[in-house]
């Protein structure tokens, strides 16, 4: 998927798990989660966060290639235990749901993931196409009902501000 696919993806998501948990929109906790939705592809040199970490995304590149490790349940496990010895208490939250949200981004694509790595099998649902009209269509669509959210709670102004301030630095770089 695309980078802003990511993002709005992992958005929507971390304010549903925000909405079904009581805790407020915050606009730090939207951008964990948009941070959060685009780290596992620094295994690929060209994307928003390989451009942005290249002495980590070269060589992670040329050892394993894309949808590697970064896109495994050992990823996932090396993440979770991460973020508990770092401590980092309501943050480690919307950043461990980006993350997730784009395998869960990425398994819907034609290339799948590889959730046992190191096994190649790869695995998902396999819907659609990366860059395909079928995926504006899935982000249009998570955009409208994230935005009818915030108008029902509340939060749409403070929330919305945020996540067009996330856009606009993922969409410029």
């Amino acid at each position: 998927m695309m980078a802003v696919s990511h993002v709005v993806i992992g958005s929507a998501l971390w304010w549903g798990v925000a909405q079904a948990t009581g805790q407020p929109a915050e606009p730090a906790a939207l951008g964990l989660a948009a941070l959060g939705s685009l780290l596992p592809d620094i295994d690929h040199p060209k994307s928003w966060a390989g451009r942005r970490m290249a002495l980590v995304s070269i060589p992670l590149a040329a050892l394993i290639g894309h949808r590697g490790v970064t896109h495994s349940l050992l990823a996932v496990a090396a993440l979770a235990l991460f973020l508990g010895l770092a401590g980092t208490g309501n943050l480690a939250a919307p950043l461990a749901v980006g993350y997730l949200s784009h395998l869960l981004a990425d398994s819907m694509t034609l290339s799948g993931i590889p959730l046992a790595w190191p096994s190649k099998q790869a695995y998902g649902l396999r819907l659609l196409r990366t860059g395909s009209l079928a995926e504006i269509a899935l982000i249009g669509a998570l955009g409208a009902g994230l935005a009818a959210a915030g108008a029902e709670t509340g939060d749409l102004a403070r929330a919305g501000k945020a996540f067009k301030e996330v856009l606009k630095v993922v969409e410029s770089r």
